[in-house]
């Protein structure tokens, strides 16, 4: 029995920072809660949080689909991601976003060129105009992810079955997963700030950023992230089940 290592749902980690750091945002800011932009970075971190909460108290072992649940979910979230990138790149992009969810006919022409004959803009458009037209700097490994997570996008049962002792190929498609919606969740929490706090960090008088020592709380969310990246690097698995254990339910972000 192998299970996702209990670490990850610590109550001090990066997902309890970026929920005290966006809550200090609010609480000085109470329009960010009617934004667009707040909008798609909610439904970034109720992915994530979706995606941790299935892995709690599952056997790995025991999973033979390639972690579908969360496969689905890093699906929705990487759109999400690039939605929120290019809505902050330009506002002109609202018109996609309307045109998507079909509540305007038409959208800007600029983005005409980044679309195929079937005027869908799916995550490789969307993908394009974020890279190509607002020059992003966006890893290929989302656009393979989302690729290969259309699979589950339907209950598909001719997908390969992954056997209960090839740990090594489920360790490889789970630490991918988890670093794209680390990458994401982490980028999108920046984008907020960018957005909203002129690029800096709320100050949340932990021991790291203390403006009166010219210290910038963004250390305390970089080591946060070191942290959780190392997780997913060095400590991904326990052969314990947080029931066994006692351990707390995974935390949320609000």
């Amino acid at each position: 029995m192998q299970f996702l290592n209990h670490d990850f749902y610590s109550n001090v980690n990066i997902v309890s920072y970026i929920d005290a750091s966006m809550q200090t945002l609010i609480n000085s800011n109470q329009t960010i809660l009617n934004s667009l932009e707040y909008l798609l970075f909610y439904y970034i971190k109720e992915d994530f949080n979706a995606n941790f909460y299935s892995l709690y108290n599952t056997d790995i072992d025991m999973d033979c689909l390639g972690f579908s649940v969360i496969q689905r979910n890093t699906r929705h979230s990487i759109e999400a991601y690039l939605d929120l990138v290019n809505l902050i790149s330009d506002p002109d992009y609202l018109s996609v976003m309307e045109y998507c969810a079909r509540t305007k006919r038409e959208f800007n022409r600029k983005y005409k060129p980044y679309i195929k004959k079937n005027k869908i803009f799916n995550i490789p458009v969307k993908y394009d105009i974020a890279t190509k037209l607002y020059n992003r700097d966006i890893p290929e490994v989302l656009l393979k992810v989302a690729s290969n997570s259309n699979n589950y996008s339907h209950p598909n049962v001719f997908i390969k079955i992954i056997k209960p002792d090839e740990f090594s190929e489920k360790a490889f498609i789970l630490r991918k997963l988890l670093n794209v919606n680390l990458f994401v969740l982490t980028e999108a929490y920046k984008l907020i700030v960018q957005k909203f706090n002129n690029a800096t960090f709320p100050i949340l008088n932990c021991q790291n950023c203390n403006p009166f020592l010219a210290r910038d709380c963004g250390i305390c969310f970089e080591n946060e992230k070191a942290k959780f990246q190392n997780l997913i690097d060095n400590g991904l698995i326990t052969y314990t089940s947080p029931v066994q254990t006692g351990y707390q339910q995974p935390p949320v972000i609000r």
